[in-house]
């Protein structure tokens, strides 16, 4: 990824990176990362500025931005829009980085393979009303029993299925695929936007400093 256009707007942060004896900073300039805009709910509840993505197998935001707008620059609006942070944790790993995740946690394919919890299976009854939500973490000696419709006599029973290490680190990955993405008609004016409040924004100094920064 080149350098987002997007901390280009942004004002600078002189930071101390060590004092002297006599309490003399020597400072760095960076931009000040740590004005990052949040969406207001009541926007990000428009279902008409939004519409749901699957991140495909090894996919980079940047990857996106040019399929979607034309564009890479626009990554770091696809990172804002879903809180994304954190790109290494927040991101989903390709299969191959995934693969090599789950070997290095559990150290083996076997202890991947070991249960992880016990989860409960979506079930209905006959007359397809829904008993039971799925994926809910239960112990593994956990029976739920059902009418086979409502108020009759006879009945059902659902029991949960086993979710291994390595399941759940999938499930995991794949969650993070699903995100959302701005429509592609308001990309120019969510940038104007973002140019506007950093225009005002003054230029900043931070001048804590450890002890042991002294030189």
């Amino acid at each position: 990824m080149s350098f987002p256009k997007y901390f280009q707007q942004f004002p600078n942060l002189q930071y101390t990176i060590r004092a002297n004896h006599a309490g003399v900073e020597d400072r760095i300039a960076i931009k000040d990362y740590f004005h990052l805009m949040k969406i207001r709910e009541d926007i990000f509840a428009e279902d008409i500025f939004y519409t749901s993505y699957v991140i495909k197998n090894g996919q980079r935001p940047d990857q996106i931005s040019y399929e979607v707008y034309g564009d890479e620059q626009y990554y770091w609006v696809i990172l804002q829009v879903n809180g994304i942070v954190n790109y290494y944790d927040e991101w989903p790993l390709s299969q191959l980085e995934l693969d090599e995740y789950i070997l290095k946690k559990y150290g083996s394919d076997s202890k991947s393979g070991q249960v992880h919890h016990y989860e409960t299976v979506e079930t209905f009854d006959s007359e397809d009303n829904l008993v039971l939500p799925g994926g809910l973490v239960v112990s593994s000696d956990f029976v739920y029993t059902y009418p086979t419709t409502p108020g009759a006599t006879t009945s059902l029973t659902s029991f949960p299925v086993e979710k291994t290490n390595r399941q759940y680190e999938i499930d995991l990955n794949e969650s993070k695929a699903e995100i959302v993405i701005l429509n592609p008609r308001y990309i120019y004016d969510w940038e104007r936007e973002v140019k506007k409040y950093a225009n005002n924004l003054p230029d900043d100094v931070q001048s804590e400093i450890d002890i042991s920064e002294v030189f």
